[in-house]
């Protein structure tokens, strides 16, 4: 963790980006959630039993969520699986946010992840992948710790009343 933290500048600037081009910087990651809920403990008063609603529904989909690092922006993407097409699909969501300007994701290396310069990924993404082991070093597993909380001990009819509830802001 420590070296790629002393290495991301040299990274980025192996990147070969002109300088002239603008440049936004996201952290991307990908969460599971579905019917069977995100349970946690409850306080309650001395003598009462809190009691939550659980039911074991194998129902599920995965939220691809990226955050600027040096800006405001925020793209997330509702799919129902990983996947190297899922991925780029994200990539593109992106890569439109602003034609003009390169994106640099910073991200793990899960299997479903493409490499810089694959021919299948826009031409304006630039790919860092971070160690092995290292979501410390990813600020948007913070974010997904959030969403756990806001959604659980909650019961959902289906999933779009889930995709609803992780939607409001």
């Amino acid at each position: 963790a420590q070296k790629f933290k002393a290495n991301l500048e040299d990274k980025l600037h192996g990147l070969n980006i002109d300088p002239k081009e603008p440049v936004r910087v996201w952290v991307q990651d990908e969460m599971r959630y579905g019917l069977q809920p995100v349970t946690r403990r409850a306080w309650g008063l001395p003598g009462i039993r809190i009691v939550k609603k659980v039911e074991n529904r194998y129902e599920w989909g995965y939220v691809f969520g990226s955050l600027e690092v040096n800006g405001p922006g925020a793209e997330f993407t509702y799919l129902p699986t990983v996947s190297k097409e899922a991925t780029r699909l994200h990539l593109e969501q992106i890569s439109a946010s602003d034609p003009d300007s390169v994106h640099v994701v910073i991200w793990d290396g899960a299997g479903f992840h493409h490499h810089d310069g694959d021919s299948e990924i826009p031409g304006n993404i630039r790919l860092i992948r971070l160690p092995a082991y290292s979501s410390e070093l990813n600020p948007i597993e913070k974010l997904w710790d959030l969403v756990k909380d806001y959604v659980c001990n909650q019961f959902f009819e289906s999933l779009d009343d889930l995709e609803e509830a992780l939607t409001v802001p």
